[in-house]
């Protein structure tokens, strides 16, 4: 699409949203966007793979807002030039920028002393932390972040007595310092019911903290008619610095106002850290609590949640190749300027000392805007300065994907000039993600004004229809029904809204899709327009739901029918499931339900399946050593299983269909490349290998697939594959209404022969 037709498109579309009602952001000029794709194609190149500890040390979320402002107003190419020196060349010798670049240095042998970056895969996003992902500078210790492994929790208890059928309120001020898109804060809510039921429940996991300044946190939610306690407090789980003050504890009145219940050392104003007179400490032993007095929001003090301190490592990534002497890359950054960056330094080249123009850099740097909740064009810009950086550098499915990425810069650049709102500008995020066909691509906003929940329904697309599939609420929305209207919206062209903004392949789209129609803001009544069979009819639906329904299935472990098993991997733990497996071994036949995420069962049932020991090889992370793509090879593994027993010996079916993701389709790989049963449904989202994520200057976190996955043979594709089904199956309306699984009967009429 040429520029001209950019703009038009990007004017109709400012247009549209006067005619909604909504304030109209007139598109950057041309100019300007030119200028901050330049930035942005030498940003990512400097940030990720200029190995100077100056480079090394710099704010680079900062840097990318000071940037956009500092070359957005560039008024021509010279001016342009001038700026990204300013930018880039105080932080080490040899970055070039210009019209013409100086002749080439060859790159000469290899020398082992050199300081270059290397990484396994997207290191950035989780660096020294358990897992597959990492970075370092050759020569350079490594001081790795404190990290929480698992989650730390401080939490407290008070009877439900006198609050059955009331609503409660947890609120407490929290900030969070991560280092890498990953650890986070939170507070958390939980109403014990009768018989070890759990009602309502909220962790913030929708929408955790990851902002350094003080803020305000709510959760509020209903108290069952049974319930025994409400449970309450505060976590903190990976790379992060957690401090929280200041909590309360409320209960709605019958005016409708708030009485503050009595819990304990709420403000964390006592000497000790838990104990009989304060909170419980729960979760990992490797989180550390310290009570800090340095300008706490309230009171003297407040509580800090942390890692433990880590020993710094010396020990390089890996060794192939060495870094060479001379080693760089040229950048073609349009405006008729080219760029280039050395990829390996000296020593002393490395630890340039500091000058007036990288102490102005710094200052300048440390002084740029932190996130608002309303993203100035700069911070917009610079959000997908970061972003389209981080797939294009680390992005590991570029030749399945087909996107042309570089040529989507400065359209992305285009579509968040004119986000007029922090929701614009995560959709703005959200179809840049979209761009990348992954479906781990999400976008999260850990500063959204209002709570979420969802409604009590789940929804289907079934002959081209919205439909109910299932239902909290069956007198009010009958599973089966078809919904035509949502708030006024017709529901397929809610669809159609949602697939475009979600990534991956066509059935993940569509269930990402579906699954944001029923997510709303906490309290919000939906007002539906469904058809059951019998004429549309109008209905509400209140947004207060924590869990998605369940469809209508057998109890998860059990047998159908004599001989014939039934183990749901969505729903039963290995531990559920261990007590039937003699009678699985035994069985004649035997089903497993994989339509959705499985829990510890669906690895752990593997070994009774398989029958000789495996050591495939499905999992790649990339040994990246320089920008677009520069690789030394991968790190290849997979779950190297052994058989156990009793072994599974009857008939096999698998049912899975498009909700099947990540996990899920490890153990759908298994099935499929080792023949373990025949595979019943519709084939699964076709996105496989460990998440990585990352935070814009906004303050949206946004994930990825930091790995390559591939079939068991260890390259054919599986991105945007999945595993296709022997026989293929779908849920039917009329089987819906009539309470038929179609799926599952199908499964069964094939262990019958039919």
């Amino acid at each position: 699409m040429s520029d001209a037709s950019t703009r038009r498109l990007l004017a109709a579309a400012v247009v549209a949203a006067t005619a909604w009602g909504v304030a109209a952001f007139e598109p950057a000029p041309s100019r300007e966007i030119t200028n901050v794709a330049a930035f942005a194609r030498l940003y990512g190149v400097v940030r990720y793979f200029y190995p100077s500890d100056a480079a090394a040390a710099l704010d680079w979320e900062r840097a990318a807002v000071h940037g956009v402002r500092r070359v957005r107003t560039a008024a021509d190419d010279k001016s342009l030039e001038t700026a990204l020196k300013e930018l880039f060349g105080p932080l080490g010798p040899g970055i070039d920028i210009g019209a013409r670049l100086p002749t080439r240095t060859v790159a000469g042998s290899t020398d082992p002393a050199l300081i270059a970056w290397r990484y396994l895969g997207p290191g950035f996003a989780g660096a020294n932390r358990p897992g597959p992902y990492a970075a370092k500078r050759t020569h350079r210790t490594q001081s790795p972040n404190p990290t929480i492994e698992g989650f730390a929790t401080l939490m407290q208890t008070v009877p439900a007595d006198d609050l059955r059928g009331k609503t409660v309120r947890l609120r407490g001020k929290v900030r969070a310092v991560v280092r890498d898109g990953q650890g986070a804060a939170a507070l958390w809510l939980r109403v014990d019911r009768a018989d070890r039921a759990m009602g309502f429940f909220d962790n913030m996991g929708d929408r955790p903290v990851r902002d350094a300044a003080w803020r305000d946190y709510v959760i509020e939610g209903p108290v069952a008619a049974d319930a025994t306690n409400v449970a309450f407090g505060v976590m903190a789980s990976g790379t992060v610095q957690a401090d929280f003050d200041a909590i309360d504890l409320e209960v709605r009145d019958a005016s409708g106002g708030w009485t503050p219940l009595q819990i304990r050392d709420a403000g964390f104003e006592g000497a000790a850290v838990q104990g009989p007179a304060g909170w419980s400490q729960a979760g990992t032993a490797s989180a550390r609590f310290t009570r800090p007095t340095e300008q706490p929001p309230e009171g003297r003090q407040f509580m800090r949640m942390s890692g433990p301190s880590v020993p710094a490592s010396a020990a390089e990534l890996f060794d192939d190749p060495l870094p060479a002497a001379g080693a760089s890359v040229d950048d073609d950054l349009g405006s008729g300027l080219r760029a280039r960056v050395p990829l390996t330094l000296s020593d002393a080249d490395a630890r340039i000392a500091a000058s007036g123009a990288l102490n102005s850099l710094r200052t300048a740097v440390a002084g740029t805007q932190t996130p608002t909740d309303q993203p100035d064009l700069d911070l917009r810009l610079a959000d997908v300065v970061v972003a389209w950086n981080v797939f294009r550098h680390f992005y590991p499915y570029w030749s399945e994907s087909g996107t042309d990425w570089d040529a989507r810069l400065v359209f992305q650049l285009e579509e968040a000039s004119v986000a007029n709102s922090r929701d614009a500008q995560r959709d703005a995020l959200r179809r840049l993600v979209a761009d990348a066909r992954d479906g781990h691509g999400g976008v999260y906003d850990a500063r959204g004004a209002s709570p979420r929940a969802i409604l009590p329904i789940q929804l289907g697309l079934i002959d081209k229809q919205v439909v109910i599939t299932a239902s909290a609420i069956p007198s009010e929305a009958p599973v089966g029904a078809v919904v035509s209207d949502i708030d006024g919206i017709p529901a397929s062209e809610r669809v159609e809204a949602e697939v475009r903004l979600a990534s991956g392949t066509p059935q993940w789209r569509e269930a990402r899709a579906l699954r944001e129609m029923t997510t709303c803001a906490r309290g919000a009544t939906i007002r539906l327009v469904m058809d059951s069979g019998a004429g549309p009819r109008r209905g509400s639906l209140s947004c207060d739901a924590t869990q998605v329904p369940a469809e209508k299935r057998p109890q998860m472990v059990g047998e159908l029918e004599p001989g014939t098993w039934y183990v749901d991997l969505t729903r039963a733990s290995m531990a559920q499931v261990t007590p039937a497996l003699q009678n699985l071994g035994r069985a004649d036949a035997v089903v497993f339900d994989l339509r959705g995420y499985p829990t510890d069962a669906g690895a752990g049932v593997l070994p009774y399946l398989i029958g000789t020991p495996e050591n495939d090889s499905w999992m790649h992370v990339a040994k990246i050593t320089g920008p677009f793509g520069q690789l030394s090879g991968w790190q290849d593994a997979g779950w190297n299983i052994q058989p156990k027993s009793p072994a599974i010996r009857g008939k096999v079916v698998f049912l899975t269909d498009g909700r099947a993701i990540s996990y899920a389709e490890s153990v759908m790989g298994y099935v499929a490349d080792h023949k373990l049963g025949t595979i019943v449904g519709s084939t699964t989202a076709g996105t496989n290998g460990n998440v990585a994520s990352f935070v814009v200057p906004s303050g949206f976190s946004i994930s990825f697939t930091g790995m390559r996955v591939t079939r068991h043979d260890g390259k054919s594709p599986y991105h945007l594959v999945g595993v296709r089904p022997d026989v293929q199956a779908a849920p039917t309306i009329a089987g819906l209404r009539a309470g038929r699984d179609d799926v599952l009967d199908r499964g069964i009429a094939l262990m019958r022969g039919k």
